[in-house]
C-alpha cells in the first residue's frame, strides 16, 4: 500500500486526519499531517519530510507528535490498518538548537543542595499593638484568647525557626500605643462601647503585659520591653480633641513603665530591660540595624494611610530626626496589616488584635486580627509572621 496522499481516497480518513500541511515560511514554523500503513513512521521522519518536499537538512519534525490509528477496508475486501501523526514543522536553526542543548542539558542536573546558615544573633519581634481593651465589639474574652494564641505560636514559632538554624537570643516586646480602649473622648459612642472601667482596663494590660514577659522569660538571654504612646491612651483628654496637660501624658508607655518597675523588685526579670519612648516615637539599634516605632495618630493629612506613613516618614528624614535614619519603620493605628519595601528601607504596618465592627459597618472593611511578629539580625529583617 502506498503511503502518498495522491494514493488514498477520502472514505479512508477520519474527520481531521486527511494528510495535509500548511507551512509559515516567516515564522519557519507549520504543522503536517500525515497517514501512511507503516507502523515505525517515527524512524522515518526524515523520509516523510521528503515526501511532503522538506529537506531534512534543513527542516525537522520537532517536539511530540500526536498520533491515531484506524481500520479502512479498501477495495476487494482488504482491510488495511492506517497509521497517521500531527506533528510541528520547523526550519533548522542551529544557534538556537545549540542554545537549547546547552539549557537542557543545565535543567537536567540534579542541584546539590546546601543548608542555609543563618549567620549571627537574631531577635525576635513581638508587636503588642491595638489591643484596646475593654472594647465590647467582639469582647474582652475574644480579644485575650487572640493575644494568647499568638504568645503559644510564637513560642512553638521561635523553636521551629531555632531548628532551621536562626540563633535567637533576645525578645522585644514592643508596646504600640493603644493598649486599652479608653472611656470617652474618642468617638461619640464610646460610652457605650465598653464593657470594662477603666480602672479594670489598666490592670487588664497591665496583667497581660506581664503574661507576654514571662512567656518569653525561660527561652531567651534577654527580654527589651520597650513602646510609643497611642491615641487611645491619652488619660488626659476631656472630650474630643481637648488635653488638659499633653499629648504625652500616656497610659500606654504608663503601664510598661510601671511592669519595668515591678519587675526591677523582683530578681527573677533581671535579664528583662525597660525601654520606654519618652516621645511619640522610639528608634532602637538591634544588631546595627535601626529599628523606628510609632504609633501612627500623629502622621498628617488625609486620605490612604500608606501616604500618611511614608509622607511622615520622609518628614523625618527631611527634618534630620532620629526615625529618618532608620532602616525598618513599625506603625500600628490603622489595624490594617501592610508593608512596603523601598530600596533597603521597609515599613510594616501593624494589624490590630481587636476587631472594629463599627469601622466594617461604615466601610465594608476589616481584616483579620493578629499579631505582627519578625526577626531583626545584621542581615536586617526576616521571618515575618502574622500570629
Amino acid at each position: 500500500m502506498s503511503d502518498k496522499p495522491e494514493d488514498l481516497g477520502n472514505n479512508y480518513f477520519p474527520s481531521g486526519w486527511r494528510p495535509s500541511y500548511d507551512f509559515d515560511e516567516t515564522t519557519g514554523l507549520g504543522e503536517i499531517t500525515h497517514v501512511g500503513t507503516d507502523k515505525n513512521y517515527k524512524n522515518k521522519f526524515d523520509e516523510i519530510l521528503m515526501q511532503w518536499g522538506f529537506d531534512p537538512k534543513h527542516y525537522e519534525i520537532d517536539g511530540k507528535v500526536r498520533a491515531s490509528s484506524w481500520n479502512a477496508q479498501l477495495k476487494g475486501g482488504v482491510v488495511e490498518t492506517f497509521y497517521a501523526f500531527k506533528g510541528v514543522v520547523r526550519r533548522k536553526n542551529p544557534l538556537r538548537d545549540e542554545y537549547v542543548a546547552r539549557l537542557e542539558k543545565v535543567i537536567s542536573r540534579k542541584p546539590k543542595l546546601k543548608e542555609t546558615k543563618f549567620g549571627g544573633d537574631h531577635a525576635f519581634l513581638f508587636m503588642m499593638s491595638d489591643w484596646q481593651l475593654g472594647k465590647s465589639d467582639l469582647g474582652v474574652e475574644a480579644t485575650v484568647a487572640r493575644l494568647e494564641l499568638a504568645l503559644t505560636s510564637s513560642i512553638a514559632r521561635i523553636k521551629h525557626l531555632r531548628k532551621a538554624g536562626v540563633k535567637i537570643k533576645q525578645v522585644y516586646l514592643v508596646g504600640m500605643g493603644d493598649l486599652t480602649e479608653n472611656c470617652h473622648g474618642f468617638y461619640d459612642s464610646q460610652p457605650f462601647n465598653i464593657e470594662l472601667t477603666l480602672a479594670e482596663q489598666y490592670h487588664l494590660a497591665r496583667r497581660l503585659i506581664m503574661k507576654c514577659v514571662d512567656t518569653f522569660l525561660p527561652i531567651v538571654d534577654e527580654i527589651v520591653l520597650a513602646g510609643v504612646p497611642g491615641n487611645h491612651g491619652e488619660m488626659s483628654r476631656s472630650g474630643k480633641g481637648n488635653v488638659t496637660t499633653n499629648r504625652l501624658d500616656n497610659s500606654d508607655t504608663m503601664h510598661l513603665r510601671i511592669c519595668g518597675e515591678i519587675m526591677e523588685q523582683n530578681p527573677r526579670y533581671d535579664k528583662v530591660k525597660v525601654d520606654v519612648a519618652d516621645d511619640f516615637h522610639q528608634v532602637i539599634e538591634i544588631y546595627g540595624i535601626k529599628v523606628a516605632f510609632i504609633h501612627g495618630h500623629m502622621t498628617a493629612g488625609s486620605g490612604d494611610p500608606t501616604n500618611k506613613i511614608l509622607n511622615w516618614w520622609k518628614g523625618q528624614m527631611f527634618g534630620w530626626l532620629p526615625p529618618g535614619d532608620a532602616e525598618i519603620l513599625i506603625s500600628a493605628h490603622y489595624h490594617h496589616f501592610r508593608s512596603m519595601q523601598q530600596g533597603d528601607r521597609t515599613w510594616f504596618q501593624c494589624p490590630a488584635i481587636d476587631k472594629s465592627i463599627d469601622f466594617s459597618a461604615r466601610t465594608g472593611l476589616w481584616a483579620h486580627p493578629g499579631v505582627l511578629t519578625l526577626t531583626v539580625s545584621a542581615d536586617g529583617w526576616d521571618n515575618l509572621s502574622i500570629l
